[in-house]
Order: C-alpha cells, then structure tokens, then sequence
C-alpha cells in the first residue's frame, strides 16, 4: 500500500464511512464471545483448507453459529489475505469485523476503518510507547475501536488507555510471535493483571471447548479462535459448541 497518501484526505474518507457495529459492547454481551477468524493459511501450519476459502461464506457460516465478531486476516505475505477479504466479510455481515494485520501506521488504521472494520489489532510489542500511544489516540478520531494485544501486561503498563480515548477490547496473545510456541497457561497466569475496564480476550491455542470452558472460567470475556474454526467440517455447529462448551 502507498504510504505517501495524503493522511488528511484518508482521515476525511473515515469520517463519511458509516460506522460498524461496536466490537466492544459485542464482547461485554453475557456469556463467552467467540471472535472467529477467517485464515487463508499460516506461516506454521500451512494451509488451512483443501479447498479455496470464500470469506463471505465462512462469515455467513460463523454468523448462523453466533459469533460475537468476525475477524479477518488481511496480512498476505504470511497469510494469504488481502483487504478484499474485508470488504467481502463487512459487507455481508451485522456483526462487528476485525482487521488483524500488522498495523504499525495510521493509513493502516484507515484502511481498515474505510474497507468496514469496525475494530482493528494493534500488537504492543510491535512498536515503541510514543507511537503506541500516537496509534490509540488516532484510533479514537478516526472512529476505529481496537484489539490491543499484549503477550504480558507490562507492554501497558502506565499507558492511560481511557485518557487516550480507547475503546475496544485487550488481548493476550499465548503465541510468541518468533518461534510461533503456544503457551496455554499463559492467558490464565496474566489475566489477573488486566482490570476490567474493558472486554478481555485470549488468543491462540484453543483447540476446543475444554479449551473455552478454561478461559472462560479464568475470567475471559471472548477468545478469538482461527486454526480449529477454518478446519472445522461444521462451523456454524462449531462455534455453537465453543459458546456453549
């Protein structure tokens, strides 16, 4: 994507864009959220499916399960997705849509915002505090909400979230992003470190509704789950049963 677009002229395309449903009060809903996602591939895994993935129709299938949110990988170098496959998904759905991605710059966020998400994910890590502040504050004017992944609490410590008018939802992402190992207890060991001022979700690693029941039980409001769902034979049924555990 060309990043010498005008900043201002993205900002006021945003701005007549109608807004999507809100990520955020989908995840303060009772009961467990199910963030499902729609992956083409990964970088560890390979191949999700045999056949080729149609977005709109895995959305269509997740939202007959009751998905609280649809999120969409849009990154194509390791996950073979494109900002189409947003487009498709928002365009067809009533529920709110997440763009995951590496997002590190404002014209990302606007891309999102302008092809339907109503909520993008920021990784903590991936940048330093100042633009990590920088991106939250844009976020609030630009009327996106986001996923704020962390892989341990200290990424945000001090990072005045209502102060920067955020709105969405923090994640804990069990994966490390360099050797892509999952570590299942590391959700549950941080969750006590993250208030409740907004929804929390865990992300990676769940294989099951054993694996629901854990998380929510821990204190978790959603889970984000890609791998298990795209696999699924029955995904509607799928998600139905990680609702319901």
């Amino acid at each position: 994507m060309d990043d010498s677009r005008p900043l201002d002229g993205l900002m006021a395309h945003c701005k007549v864009v109608p807004a999507g449903p809100s990520f955020e009060s989908a995840l303060r809903a009772p009961g467990l959220g199910i963030i499902a996602e729609i992956k083409r591939r990964s970088p560890s895994r390979g191949s999700m499916t045999t056949t080729d993935v149609v977005p709109a129709e895995v959305a269509g299938e997740y939202c007959k399960g009751g998905a609280a949110a649809i999120s969409v990988l849009t990154d194509t170098p390791h996950f073979g997705g494109e900002l189409g496959d947003l487009r498709d998904v928002a365009a067809v759905v009533d529920i709110p849509v997440l763009r995951k991605d590496f997002l590190l710059t404002e014209r990302d966020l606007c891309d999102a915002r302008i092809n339907g998400a109503s909520a993008a994910l920021i990784i903590a890590s991936a940048m330093d505090r100042p633009a990590l502040e920088r991106l939250i504050g844009f976020s609030a004017q630009i009327g996106l909400e986001l996923l704020l992944e962390v892989h341990d609490p200290a990424e945000i410590a001090g990072v005045d979230l209502v102060g920067l008018g955020f709105h969405g939802a923090i994640g804990i992402n069990q994966r490390d992003l360099v050797t892509f190992e999952v570590d299942p207890k590391r959700a549950l060991a941080y969750r006590e470190r993250l208030s409740d001022v907004f929804p929390v979700v865990a992300e990676s690693g769940i294989q099951g509704p054993a694996d629901a029941q854990v998380l929510a039980a821990g204190g978790y409001d959603a889970i984000l789950v890609g791998e298990h769902l795209m696999r699924a034979g029955d995904r509607a049924g799928m998600v139905r049963t990680l609702r319901g555990y």
